[in-house]
């Protein structure tokens, strides 16, 4: 089983990297949206001082920058070549299937900022917060190291019942299955008798195999989407991004859908986060500055997903140089992120999404 332990063996070959003839470098990452907030950092720390430019100039921060593109150059890694990194967070298991298919990616061509210009290109970098054989894209198989954990909530919209506070396995496969229930069913108040909907993320999401394997839902979901000139909920054939979910819940009529923290905390400031069967993944109110995440460290809340960071084993010298020193600045992220953990405070291991969780110790 392969660990951030990785990082300590293949961080030499970066010296190799960086004789390379090629008077430039360049690197396209793929996969997990939830992942953005902490790659975004981490990339910017691998450059430091020799970041030249950056598109969008203020990163990943709306709904809309679901890509960004740099250059400048990393010494320690490619000496003095330019070196220009590209990321599209276009999913978990999108990535996965991008590095398996080389599928191309829609990439933004320029890192200045400001030019909505793209290319498209093949990813060499994957996140993702499932593990390969959850997909439907197994093969050939990838080279897969595992950084941390993210919990995912569920998340309930501003207009839903004040006293819906949890959401059961039982109550969530019976939303899934029926697309909305009423409200009394989720409160156990009388009173609430609107009807609550469901909200899905799309397919490419490992939120959505996260969240279905966790509650062992094996049907075909009904959801539904929020229809903003209408003023009504309407079936949902494909499902929705996690910043159209994130901006959905501030808006909609009564809802339920799911989010990782970094989305979570902008409906309502995290405090529309439901506890899960009667348990939630952080303890005190929720934060975009830290949140003691004991919940799942100690194994009581485990919907979650492990964070992964997918190659092909025949990725070239640089971009597994580049990954390794991306792994590294990554650890150093989440010794403090607010949203995910790393995995070496993490007391608890699974092998498979929603199998059981074991004390690693």
């Amino acid at each position: 089983m392969k660990t951030f332990n990785l990082v300590l063996r293949s961080l030499a070959g970066a010296v190799l990297a960086a004789t390379s003839v090629s008077a430039q470098v360049e690197i396209n990452i793929s996969g997990a949206v939830a992942f953005r907030d902490t790659s975004y950092r981490a990339i910017r720390s691998i450059y430091g001082a020799n970041l030249t430019s950056q598109n969008p100039a203020d990163g990943p921060t709306t709904s809309g920058q679901l890509k960004v593109t740099w250059t400048g150059t990393i010494p320690a890694l490619y000496g003095n070549q330019t070196v220009t990194i590209r990321s599209f967070y276009n999913g978990a298991n999108a990535g996965i299937q991008d590095l398996t298919q080389n599928r191309n990616v829609n990439f933004l061509s320029s890192p200045n900022a400001g030019d909505t210009n793209t290319v498209n290109l093949p990813s060499d970098v994957a996140y993702s917060s499932v593990f390969q054989r959850s997909t439907a894209f197994t093969t050939p198989t990838l080279e897969d190291v595992r950084f941390g954990v993210t919990p995912v909530f569920f998340v309930k919209s501003s207009s839903a019942p004040a006293g819906l506070t949890n959401i059961t396995v039982q109550q969530f496969r019976t939303l899934a299955a029926n697309g909305a229930v009423p409200g009394w069913f989720l409160t156990g108040n009388t009173n609430d008798t609107a009807l609550v909907y469901y909200v899905s993320r799309d397919p490419s999401a490992g939120q959505r195999t996260i969240v279905q394997k966790e509650n062992g839902f094996t049907g075909s979901p009904i959801f539904y989407n929020w229809d903003t000139a209408g003023s009504k909920f309407v079936i949902d054939p494909t499902g929705r991004s996690s910043t159209q979910i994130r901006d959905l819940l501030n808006v909609s009529g009564p809802a339920i859908s799911y989010l990782t923290g970094v989305d979570a905390i902008n409906v309502n400031g995290g405090a529309n986060i439901l506890a899960f069967n009667g348990n939630r993944a952080f303890v005190g109110p929720y934060s975009k500055v830290a949140n003691d995440h004991t919940p799942v460290i100690q194994g009581q809340y485990s919907q979650w997903g492990y964070e992964h960071l997918f190659t092909r084993t025949t990725a070239s010298p640089n971009v597994k140089a580049f990954r390794d020193r991306l792994l590294a600045a990554i650890d150093v992220d989440l010794q403090t992120s607010a949203f995910s953990i790393p995995l070496s405070k993490v007391h608890v291991e699974r092998t498979s999404e929603g199998g059981p969780v074991s004390p690693t110790e």
